[in-house]
């Protein structure tokens, strides 16, 4: 009996003793939390800094710097399961077992499994653009979806947790690109290919990224609420091409109303606004001028690699030609239009290719050699310029007749010149035909170089400045401007390069170059070959001044 007492009295006294050690315990875990939460990520740095790999304890390092923990969200506020209370975290930590220590963690926001428990944690705080996100394109897909596709964390870090304006946000304007292009592969592949993806590949700080146009919260493009509804887009886009986003400001106005529409979405994602496939506009001129380029370029290609075999093959000789004095034909003006209309086109051929082909490493250099893509810009439009200048002050004097043509223009004779040279190249006659002053692949060339320089400057004065032309001409015709300005201008270098520079600089008559260009005067060798008729008039009129 009285064992059975003393049992019973000792349980007690043992009993009462664990529940006041435990209490006591408790009231210091408690007390432990709230100091961890003021050290916020230092105790979790403190543990992983004794690891050997820096990148599990980064994050905590960077966190530290963070507006979060400027504001007092710990580690535990964001990574602990909201059902599991701190100091049952806490205890685990003191245990020897980091597996244990960390079983209530959430750690990995690239698990498709944690993603809706970030969107909850994010939300706690962040309500209002919770709302937001709920309703944006991004939430509408996640509520659609077993799995949570998209979460905060995925373009918002929070250990550095800037602001959307600072550079070191992932949604800052460039940065933004490497984010939505994480999952949006076709699109941000589409938008590199625009006029605003090829000047932001190149540096343009001011070309709209991603997030310009597309916010982050953007709520689905049908609904009128969206920046890029058809009836909205117009207002996005005046914002950089109008002097101000206001409906009456007049210009702007009548901006605002031509560029909103379903064609405007397409072009800024370089999609044919009119239809898709093998027969859309943008296929008939990518197809046009790749026929062109082969058969145009391939043709002269033939002719100067010909040209120049057969002067090889025939050997260097020497005649009383070659001691002749040259002959004057091109007058100092003629010589200065020249000269600034090849150095407009070698700037215009450099800076505008660069744009065309952003990716290449000569384009990189002639960004650098620019001074930056702003600069690049520039120089562009300023040559471009300079080249219309030369065209009026070339073609005028001819279309107000204050000069005569002379012989620039094609002719029967031509035709059957260009017969009978091609037949001479490839061995099918024996004689070079008689050409006058300006042979027939000159004369080509010359029309050539008017047509495509009526076609460059028309569609690239409508690039410049779409604006004013606006209530007049529908948007898709920017889009197919661009095409037919990139494409004409691959095709001049390409001629000019192997038709042009071949009779200047490779001709074996010429080699190492032909000075007339400078000096005006052609050797008395290359005119016998290439231009008997005109010496021949040329030498007359001189005896007729000689009798004189």
């Amino acid at each position: 009996m009285l064992r059975g007492i003393f049992i019973l009295l000792t349980s007690l006294c043992l009993s009462v003793a664990f529940l006041t050690t435990a209490q006591a315990a408790g009231y210091a875990a408690s007390a432990n939390i709230d100091s961890a939460k003021k050290e916020g990520a230092a105790d979790c740095k403190s543990c992983h800094e004794e690891t050997k790999k820096p990148e599990r304890y980064e994050s905590a390092r960077s966190w530290l710097k963070s507006r979060h923990a400027a504001e007092g969200v710990s580690c535990v506020d964001c990574h602990l399961k909201q059902d599991v209370k701190g100091q049952d975290f806490y205890t685990a930590v003191t245990t020897e077992s980091r597996q244990e220590a960390h079983a209530a963690m959430v750690a990995d926001p690239d698990n498709k499994e944690n993603k809706a428990y970030f969107i909850e944690v994010c939300g706690s705080c962040h309500q209002d653009r919770l709302t937001e996100f709920n309703a944006s394109v991004h939430g509408v897909a996640n509520s659609k979806s077993e799995t949570t596709a998209v979460s905060c964390v995925d373009c918002h870090d929070p250990h550095l947790a800037p602001l959307v304006t600072s550079k070191a946000s992932k949604i800052y304007r460039g940065n933004d690109t490497n984010t939505c292009g994480r999952c949006h592969k076709d699109a941000l592949g589409s938008y590199m290919k625009t006029f605003h993806g090829k000047q932001f590949h190149l540096g343009n700080t001011l070309a709209p990224t991603c997030i310009y146009c597309h916010r982050g919260h953007e709520v689905p493009t049908d609904s009128p609420a969206s920046f890029i509804h058809a009836d909205n887009i117009g207002g996005l886009c005046a914002g950089c091409h109008g002097d101000a986003i206001n409906a009456g400001a007049g210009a702007d106005a009548l901006l605002i109303q031509n560029l909103s529409g379903d064609s405007t979405r397409k072009v800024t994602h370089f999609r044919d606004p009119v239809t898709a496939g093998p027969f859309s506009v943008a296929s008939m001129i990518d197809s046009t001028y790749l026929a062109m380029i082969i058969g145009i370029v391939g043709f002269f290609t033939l002719l100067s690699t010909r040209d120049y075999m057969k002067k090889t093959q025939a050997g260097a000789s020497s005649s009383e030609d070659d001691n002749k004095p040259s002959v004057k034909r091109f007058s100092i003006s003629w010589r200065l239009q020249h000269f600034f209309w090849a150095l407009s086109f070698i700037l215009l051929a450099a800076t505008g290719l660069s744009l065309k082909f952003p990716e290449s490493v000569l384009s990189e250099a002639v960004v650098w050699m620019s001074g930056g893509e702003e600069l690049r810009s520039i120089i562009h439009r300023i040559a471009a310029i300079v080249f219309m200048l030369l065209a009026a002050i070339h073609l005028l004097p001819y279309l107000l007749k204050l000069k005569p043509p002379g012989k620039i223009f094609l002719s029967k004779k031509d035709f059957i010149d260009a017969f009978l040279h091609t037949s001479y190249l490839f061995g099918r006659a024996d004689k070079m035909p008689l050409m006058y002053r300006y042979a027939w692949y000159q004369k080509v060339e010359y029309w050539a170089t008017v047509i495509g320089g009526f076609i460059v400057i028309s569609t690239g004065l409508l690039m410049w400045n779409f604006s004013p032309l606006a209530s007049w001409i529908p948007v898709e015709f920017v889009f197919y401007a661009q095409l037919i300005h990139g494409w004409e201008a691959i095709l001049a270098v390409l001629v000019i390069f192997v038709q042009h520079f071949y009779h200047v600089f490779l001709n074996p008559d010429v080699f190492p170059m032909d000075t007339s260009w400078l000096t005006g005067k052609t050797k008395y060798k290359v005119m016998k070959h290439d231009h008997p008729l005109e010496l021949m008039e040329i030498e007359s009129k001189k005896e007729k001044a000689d009798e004189d």
